[in-house]
């Protein structure tokens, strides 16, 4: 009985690598490659929540809008570049808050079909209060920028051709930084915000090619 398990071993083993093989193979002649330029835009709803040295927690929602540019390097691998604005009210006037967010972004398909991915990158957002509708920014205005996170999860649905619906929940962490009035006040120290959002967008992929 103990003579056994090596051939058992060395035996499961070739099996083992003889389906990876095949496996690999298959995938190969089943799918095609993807490589090119994409673009991605979508809206949807984003929930803020604000604190700092002096605040304890505030939380406000608003509308979130997302532009993405970039290249796919493979079928499982695409980046890019994009920016992420948020805002307490649209299309409103007086006093309002925006979150404005340059990101760079990696994406990975886990999955074979190429439809679930996760997104993950930097981003440099800026948290600022302005008074909408006015040809300039009055006193109440006030701003800071700091490099933060991003991460996100989404899945793509193909509609037609190149054309995907992708629903996509993010979040964003803005670290501590110092807000300052146009004229240099400082207005708040310590100042940091999470952003989580829900947007339902459109998509253009590259073309699949052998």
């Amino acid at each position: 009985m103990g003579q056994r398990h090596p051939v058992t071993a060395k035996t499961c083993f070739l099996v083992g690598a003889l389906l990876l093989t095949y496996s690999g193979s298959a995938y190969a002649q089943g799918h095609r490659a993807r490589h090119g330029l994409w673009m991605d835009a979508a809206l949807g709803n984003g929930w803020v929540h604000v604190s700092s040295d002096t605040l304890r927690g505030r939380n406000q929602t608003g509308m979130d809008f997302t532009w993405d540019v970039g290249w796919t390097f493979s079928s499982r691998v695409r980046a890019g570049v994009g920016v992420d604005q948020w805002t307490s009210e649209w299309g409103g006037s007086g006093k309002q808050t925006w979150i404005t967010s340059f990101n760079l972004l990696v994406y990975y398909y886990p999955l074979a079909r190429r439809r679930f991915y996760l997104q993950a990158g930097a981003t440099s957002a800026d948290y600022m209060v302005v008074r909408a509708g006015a040809e300039r920014a009055d006193s109440t205005y006030f701003s800071g920028t700091a490099w933060g996170v991003t991460g996100a999860t989404g899945w793509d649905i193909p509609v037609r051709g190149i054309l995907s619906v992708r629903p996509l929940v993010s979040y964003s962490y803005g670290p501590p930084r110092s807000l300052h009035a146009p004229d240099g006040t400082l207005i708040a120290t310590g100042w940091k915000h999470h952003l989580l959002s829900l947007d339902l967008g459109l998509v253009l992929h590259p073309r699949d090619t052998r």
